[in-house]
């Protein structure tokens, strides 16, 4: 047996060693007979989950590929990836499913689950969850007309629907040429008139439902207790007010708000009200933000999520309860997912984490450039998955194709 002794994050810290049979914890105790490896006073964290990632294959690999993606990831100290269907092809049918999982396989560093899109039928397929979106931005669309449709076919297939809640007749689609353009095309009320939309269909039907990034604090009080939802770093510490590099790094969607919107919607996540923090990774190469009309929306983020909140665990501005509940617990809980938490029974994902060691955002991501780069943040010393160790010192130690696939 493997034993793994250190200040074990459980609800608080405890001074107690982790007993590890076949990638999973078998036996917590103040000690423990075993190969044992005892990190002091480091503490032992479990592992994050990113339910949102847009790691680029098949058909973008050239932005990001499942190699490069996951890596980051791993060493950012997230050992399990929900990755997003709107690929090329988008991933609509069993066929392109099954082709996406034999391109990938051999390649993820991480555990990970795929998102299949759902336009009108839920094809029977070994994804986590399906996916679809109210706006235009891919094929993957759903009118508001099908959504009762979709609605009763993923509650019939047993699975979670996550949805990109913006309302496409609300989107102008006018030339935006700054942040502030960009967000005045896809108002509030988009996210709003979406929201309502989904929640009065959906409590006559009772599908399982996450919504991904939202980006008001309207919106938490709109969905408390009526399904799961998410929010990014980008939308928690970026307005369309920042400075960037290049304007068109903060060009995502749903947009960047107003620093007012920021503030209020920050103060709704450090108060608890947000279930699950997602970074909504989806790099592009920075020549393709070059022009901020044409720019495609989307920045990198798994490789800065886990690190960054670690960083306002020390300073006091959010708890380590906190962090856990948003990026392991309510995440392995929401999706069925057998990590999370340091318990007995649960894949043996951890970090081992030395608040002492502040450093800075580095890009990871294949893209090369990250809109968090530069401000403070504490890396993980040394990450696991199922026991086994991947990230040593910083450094990614683990091979390609060990992560497997949640389904």
């Amino acid at each position: 047996m493997d034993v793994i002794c250190g200040r074990i994050y459980r609800n608080g810290l405890t001074e107690a060693c982790i007993g590890i049979e076949e990638g999973r914890i078998v036996e917590i105790k103040k000690d423990l007979y075993g190969r044992k490896k005892d990190y002091g006073d480091a503490i032992i964290f479990p592992a994050a989950i990113d339910v949102h990632v847009h790691f680029r294959e098949p058909g973008f690999e050239y932005k990001e590929d499942f190699f490069t993606g996951s890596r980051a990831a791993a060493i950012a100290g997230i050992t399990c990836v929900l990755d997003m269907p709107n690929n090329k092809p988008a991933i609509l049918t069993k066929n392109n499913f099954e082709t996406k999982v034999r391109k990938i396989k051999h390649k993820a560093c991480v555990d990970y689950g795929l998102y299949a899109g759902i336009m009108e039928k839920a094809e029977e397929m070994e994804c986590i969850a399906y996916k679809t979106f109210l706006s235009k931005d891919n094929e993957i669309f759903c009118p508001p007309d099908k959504l009762e449709e979709i609605l009763k076919e993923v509650k019939k297939a047993g699975k979670p629907l996550a949805i990109h809640a913006e309302m496409e007749e609300c989107i102008e689609h006018e030339e935006a040429k700054d942040l502030k353009g960009h967000e005045r095309n896809r108002r509030v009320e988009c996210e709003l008139e979406a929201l309502k939309k989904i929640v009065e269909i959906n409590e006559k039907i009772g599908a399982k439902l996450h919504i991904c990034h939202i980006t008001t604090a309207s919106s938490v009080d709109l969905l408390k207790e009526k399904a799961s939802f998410g929010v990014t770093p980008h939308h928690l510490l970026f307005s369309y007010e920042s400075d960037f590099k290049n304007k068109a790094m903060g060009k995502v969607n749903p947009p960047l708000r107003s620093d007012e919107y920021r503030k209020k919607l920050f103060k709704k996540f450090v108060n608890g009200e947000i279930p699950i923090l997602e970074s909504d990774h989806a790099p592009h190469l920075l020549q393709e933000k070059e022009d901020f009309a044409i720019a495609p929306s989307g920045m990198p983020g798994v490789d800065a999520l886990l690190p960054i909140m670690l960083y306002m665990v020390k300073k006091g501005e959010i708890s380590m309860d906190l962090l856990h509940r948003m990026t392991c617990e309510n995440p392995a809980e929401f999706f069925g997912i057998n990590k999370g938490s340091i318990e007995v029974g649960k894949d043996a994902d951890f970090i081992i984490i030395d608040f002492k060691d502040v450093n800075k955002i580095k890009a990871l991501s294949k893209c090369g450039w990250s809109s968090y780069e530069g401000m403070p943040c504490i890396y993980p010393k040394h990450v696991y998955l199922r026991g086994e160790k991947i990230v040593e010192d910083g450094e990614f130690i683990g091979e390609k194709g060990m992560g497997n696939m949640i389904k």
